[in-house]
């Protein structure tokens, strides 16, 4: 008796960190897991890493098709060609080069690429027209990561003169500002193929997921 007494506390010792792994329901996918990836990505910190892929992996079970889960997924996988390259294990690096082959197109098997770009330009570029009284005056950051996603959109459309416009812009009203120095990569780049070059500057702390989940 004693002895399944212990065995039962034992087990209900890993529920919180079972439970852990489980997005709740009002708290979006990409608050979920990104602080955990983005650990890997900037700060090589390889255990907070894997625990954003768990996160990912429980929530993957149940939704197979999600693409932004998938999205996610295929940014852990591209993290880990890059560590097979470092440690030069080429047998590694070509099995995940065809897995992330396949992610990709099991990501945009629904959700051709093209369409979706064209149909978030042409919402993001009625923002500023919605926001005339005061977008002007709006924190670099906010309008920077408004005309980075449609200068991406653009050069992804083929639309280069789109993008260049909105490249100069971001140059003539973001002046010292991360922005600034992300559009004269820019203007160097014959095309942005460079998905890395495009991530946020900086999160908001409201969107961070201590916050959200302080507010459950």
């Amino acid at each position: 008796m004693l002895r399944a007494a212990i065995l039962c506390a034992s087990a209900l010792a890993f529920l919180p960190a079972a439970e852990e792994l489980i997005k709740p329901a009002n708290v979006p996918l990409n608050t979920w897991v990104r602080e955990d990836l983005f650990a890997g990505l900037m700060a090589n910190d390889a255990d907070t890493f894997e625990h954003g892929v768990r996160k990912l992996d429980v929530y993957l079970q149940d939704h197979p098709d999600d693409p932004s889960a998938l999205a996610w997924k295929n940014l852990v996988v591209a993290y880990r060609m890059r560590q097979a390259l470092a440690a030069g294990d080429d047998a590694v690096y070509r099995r995940l080069l065809s897995t992330a082959k396949e992610l990709r197109q099991k990501t945009f098997a629904s959700y051709p690429q093209d369409p979706a770009y064209r149909d978030g330009r042409e919402l993001l570029n009625k923002v500023p027209g919605l926001q005339k009284d005061y977008f002007e005056h709006l924190p670099p950051h906010m309008r920077g990561e408004l005309w980075s996603q449609i200068a991406f959109a653009s050069d992804r459309l083929g639309d280069t003169a789109e993008r260049d416009r909105v490249i100069a812009e971001m140059l003539a009203k973001l002046q010292g500002s991360p922005y600034e120095t992300r559009a004269r990569h820019w203007q160097k780049l014959a095309t942005l193929k460079n998905e890395g070059d495009y991530t946020c500057l900086s999160c908001h702390e409201p969107a961070r997921l201590a916050s959200v989940m302080a507010k459950k």
